[in-house]
């Protein structure tokens, strides 16, 4: 689990659900993964996307999230 901002009490973790905003209007997805951008360090949430094609992801920027719903069981315990 990370902090979004430094003095941010909102965190993510893996499997959480997340709704965000992008240039295609608010999306939804699953965090499957969190990944720094190479070039300049910022943290990305890899999302898979509430989409008609399954295996879909996008990076999304933490400070780009607008919502958080926390897993019920976090990814990888037991349930």
């Amino acid at each position: 689990m990370l902090n979004t901002l430094t003095n941010s009490p909102r965190q993510i973790a893996l499997g959480d659900r997340v709704t965000f905003d992008t240039d295609e209007g608010y999306q939804v997805g699953t965090v499957n993964d969190l990944r720094r951008d190479v070039s300049n360090g910022e943290l990305h949430a890899w999302v898979e996307l509430d989409h008609q094609w399954p295996g879909m992801f996008r990076a999304v920027p933490l400070a780009a999230i607008e919502a958080i719903k926390k897993a019920a069981t976090p990814v990888g315990c037991p349930a």
